[in-house]
């Protein structure tokens, strides 16, 4: 019998953002609706979604914050004072079903994870991974910061050494900010620079904690065009010294697919296979964990990406080639690239991407320096 469990609803359908939000599109109805096109989940491996409780949620937001998601969600518009104070209602975070409705589903979700991974499952929560949100404050198109609340779970639960790893490729700059001054949750992230990217005012390589949390962050900010030789380069040369230092007892990994090259909100270049392998480093180094989803704008790209993990997860063989059923549950998103100069027809037709790289530039052996560096300070 199958241990792994992927944390799902089609109630996504419904739960969308508004008119030309770069997460408008359809991510978790759509892959599961392709996992069942190419039979690569059975009934029993998926768990419905359920809606994160108030007392969830208060586990970091604030009570205020709470309450104006939840007038937001009522009255379908921006509650008096809300987007001044909490951010709510900006172009980045409008008023719609999933302001409030949609991430309470995906971090309860998130729960969800926990709860079956401390009974001996191996979860897949896709919904999950908003990482920007902040206690009282919207951020990023993240309206509640669902790694925050897992890891909250699992520190109410005694653990006292926790791993949080982002592979998204935008920094986690609310987990970081919940974690800065804790020695009990490690926070290590890999993602596009600041000097270029969203958050730009923070995931910079010298943020290493405060306090007792000096020391229990490490931030990979990467240059433009990383590929997938390059980012397991990075990865291999910290994670392991990481497992070293800390020695967690559980760990909790962001699984975004904002890194790959066909994504229009990034400049990284990594395949869905590099994905794939930096997915495989993490658990050969660390066991099993718990997964969450993430970042992620193109709908094709990050489907095939997610169901790459899945089979990972699951301990399937994944297809080679895609099914004309499965191209069809594609093709109906009716998806276009802004992007004009990256070729999807391919992703139409087969699973894998091929490797994309060929060695590791200079600037990035030199980061490989700083960093191992600072994993010895």
């Amino acid at each position: 019998m199958s241990r792994a469990r992927l944390i799902g609803s089609l109630k996504y359908r419904n739960l969308r953002y508004a008119q030309n939000h770069p997460l408008r599109i359809p991510r978790v109805s759509l892959l599961l609706e392709f996992l069942r096109a190419l039979s690569l989940i059975e009934e029993e491996e998926l768990v419905e979604s359920r809606p994160a409780t108030p007392e969830e949620i208060l586990l970091f937001h604030s009570r205020d914050y709470l309450e104006a998601l939840r007038e937001a969600d009522r009255s379908g518009r921006v509650p008096p004072g809300a987007r001044e104070r909490f951010n709510i209602g900006s172009y980045e975070n409008p008023v719609s079903p999933a302001t409030f409705r949609g991430s309470l589903l995906a971090t309860g979700s998130s729960v969800q994870a926990v709860e079956l991974f401390l009974e001996g499952f191996a979860p897949f929560n896709p919904a999950g991974g908003m990482h920007h949100a902040f206690r009282d404050r919207a951020n990023g198109f993240c309206f509640i910061n669902d790694p925050v609340i897992a890891l909250e779970v699992l520190r109410s639960r005694g653990f006292k050494r926790i791993l949080y790893i982002d592979l998204d490729a935008h920094h986690c700059d609310g987990v970081q900010s919940a974690y800065y001054e804790t020695d009990e949750v490690f926070t290590f992230s890999l993602h596009q620079s600041p000097d270029f990217s969203f958050p730009f005012r923070s995931g910079f390589l010298h943020e290493r904690g405060r306090g007792k949390g000096e020391g229990y962050t490490l931030n990979v900010p990467l240059p433009p065009g990383v590929t997938d030789d390059e980012f397991l380069f990075l990865l291999e040369g910290t994670l392991p010294r990481i497992a070293e230092f800390f020695d967690p007892e559980v760990y909790v990994v962001q699984l975004g697919t904002d890194a790959l090259l066909e994504d229009p909100l990034s400049r990284l270049y990594l395949s869905n296979r590099g994905l794939l392998e930096a997915f495989r480093l993490v658990r050969e180094i660390l066991g099993e964990g718990i997964y969450l989803g993430g970042g992620g704008y193109n709908p094709v790209a990050l489907v095939r990406a997610w169901t790459l993990i899945w089979c990972e997860i699951s301990g399937r063989e994944p297809p080679r080639r895609i099914t004309p059923q499965a191209e069809g549950v594609l093709r109906s998103v009716g998806w276009e690239n802004p992007r004009e100069e990256v070729d999807e027809e391919p992703l139409y037709r087969t699973l894998q991407d091929s490797w994309r790289g060929s060695g590791v530039r200079d600037e990035i052996r030199k980061l490989a320096v700083e960093l191992k560096a600072l994993c010895y300070s």
